[in-house]
Order: structure tokens, then sequence, then C-alpha cells
């Protein structure tokens, strides 16, 4: 499965979508191994947000993402509305509370039974909340996987996603690739995968010469949008290379800066191969997506979330800006 597999989006528009969240998400654990204890603390933080959703928002979706790295495993889960949002979370967080007249110990439960819990609310701006369930009860996520959240999904409708992204890991350096399949569906998903394959096999080189690469590989597919981001981290550098419309930045203190793609579809046709470098700080995070998001988002306008744990991040860019008539994928990251 890789660090990331494919996402499951649920809508929640009454409540018979809150069993339905439920049994998707415990049937995804099994697949994944889940131990007993876990299995029940996945299922009781699924249904606590949908119920969440139901009662404060009306409508909204919950995102499951499996993810596997080294020995660790688990289940993100996503949980996004447009509804009113909430005024005060630390008061929300208290057993007891409720503003609906239910008893009021969701938000404080699944706290309690997630590895990883956040919340990101705005008064008419609407709720997301993620939170990580391990695979294996005490269990501990990888440190490639702690500052990292993703989201990938397929256009409504298909079974596979054109989209796939992947990374790789060494000493002092990290290096992620972005690949966007023309169309949607199984070619797509042909032309991504191959994309993946051709990055797994050059990682130790140059965003440039891995694009170079791909390109060759991609020749026999429908062809791609694609982009490589290398992070040296001793020397403080990020080298991005991209052909193509997808979406690069870096995320610092709440700004971003765009990283630049090249013309083309890699495959096919790409006028030149560039790479770029870029300054990347101690705090700086990268994001990248495909065009099945919009790209008019400002980080300035959600003030205090680009501080917070990653899928969050993903979660609440995607909500608000996830076109639902393409392949979506996007990838936040510190790492």
């Amino acid at each position: 499965m890789g660090l990331a597999g494919r996402a499951i989006p649920i809508t929640l528009s009454d409540s018979s979508q809150t069993g339905n969240a439920r049994r998707q998400a415990i049937s995804l654990a099994d697949s994944l191994g889940f131990d007993e204890i876990p299995l029940g603390q996945l299922g009781i933080v699924v249904t606590e947000a949908a119920r969440n959703i139901e009662t404060h928002a009306t409508e909204g979706e919950i995102i499951l993402t499996p993810w596997r790295h080294g020995e660790s495993a688990g289940i993100d889960v996503l949980a996004l509305d447009k509804g009113k949002g909430i005024e005060n979370i630390a008061v929300s967080m208290q057993d007891g509370h409720s503003t609906a007249g239910t008893p009021g110990n969701g938000l404080g439960a699944m706290a309690r039974l997630a590895g990883v819990f956040q919340i990101f609310s705005a008064p008419g701006a609407g709720t997301a909340i993620f939170a990580r369930i391990f695979a294996k009860a005490n269990q501990q996520a990888s440190p490639d996987a702690e500052d990292l959240g993703s989201i990938c999904v397929p256009i409504p409708g298909e079974t596979l996603c054109g989209d796939a992204w992947d990374m790789h890991r060494a000493p002092g350096r990290t290096v992620y690739i972005m690949a966007d399949g023309l169309g949607h569906g199984p070619i797509a998903a042909e032309a991504s995968q191959e994309a993946l394959r051709a990055f797994r096999a050059n990682a130790r080189h140059s965003p440039e010469r891995i694009l170079s690469e791909v390109h060759g590989a991609l020749a026999k597919t429908r062809g791609a949008a694609v982009s490589v981001a290398e992070i040296l981290h001793e020397q403080r550098i990020l080298n991005y290379a991209g052909a193509g419309n997808i979406v690069a930045a870096i995320g610092l203190h709440g700004k971003t800066r765009s990283l630049v793609s090249m013309n083309g579809t890699v495959g096919h046709s790409i006028g030149r191969i560039q790479q770029f470098p870029y300054p990347w700080e101690k705090d700086s995070m990268l994001i990248m997506h495909s065009d099945g998001l919009g790209t008019r988002w400002n980080l300035e306008s959600y003030p205090g979330l680009s501080s917070r744990h990653p899928a969050l991040l993903a979660g609440v860019l995607f909500r608000d800006f996830s076109r639902k008539r393409d392949d979506a994928t996007i990838v936040v990251s510190r790492i």
C-alpha cells in the first residue's frame, strides 16, 4: 500500500450514512490487520464524527485514508463540514458539554481514543476534525508518517484514481512525486502508476533527472502531469522540477511561495525539463495537489491552520477547494 493508500470519501447527508461510514471504516481496518481494541476505537471515532456532522452541520464528509509504513499502519479519519462551526473548542471538548441536547461526550471521547486528534473550526465557516487511529494497541507512528497528511480520491463513479503520489527518504534528503494521469479511470491510473515505478527506480537522482526518466517511461501511456520535489535538509534547499498542472507551494508561517512547473505533458511533449531551487526553512511545509483542487486557496484565510497537523490542513483545503469533477490528490508534509 505504500505510505498512504487511496482514500474513501463518504458523503453524510442523513442519519442512515452514519452506519455506512462505520461499516466502511471497519472493513478497511480489517484489511490492514487492526487489533480488536483499535478496531473498536475506530468504530466509535467514526460514529461520533458522523453524528457530529449530522447534528451540527446537516451535511458533510468523512474521509478515511489508510496508511502503512514499515511496521506502522493505521487509518486517518477526517470529518469535514461547512456548518456553523465551534465557537469555543476547549469548552466543546469537555464531557457533558452540548449545544444540541445530546449527551455531549463526542469530541472528548474521540480525543481519548485517537492516537492523534486535532480540530480546526471557525464560527460560520465549518469544522474539520482529524483523528489518526493506529492498527496496533499502544503503537507509535513511524517518524516518516508523523508530520505528513494526504488525500487521494477518484472522481465520483470511478474505483481507480488517475492521480498517485509517493515519497522516498534517505539520510538528510526527502523526495516526493505527484502524478496526474490525463483523464481519469484505468488508463489515467496506468500512467500515474508507471510514473511511480520510474520514480522508485530513480529516486536517488535529482528531480530534473527523475522527471526525465519518468518522461521516457510514460511514452507508452496516455501521459501525465508530473512534479518532483527534493528537500535537502542540511543544505536547507528544496529542488523542484515539474511539467503540467500539478500545484506545489512552500508554506511558512501562514504564507506560501508557489513553485514553478513547465508546460507540457510528461511522456509526450515537454518544452524543457528544468529544476528550480528554493529556500527550505526549519518550519517549512510542502503542499502539492492535482488539478482536482482549485488553486485560489490562501493560508492567510485560515489563521492558525498552518501550525496544525498537515493532515488537518490537507482536509480543510480539500473540503473548500475540491472540484468534485476530477480525481483529487493533496499531500502536505513537513518531512
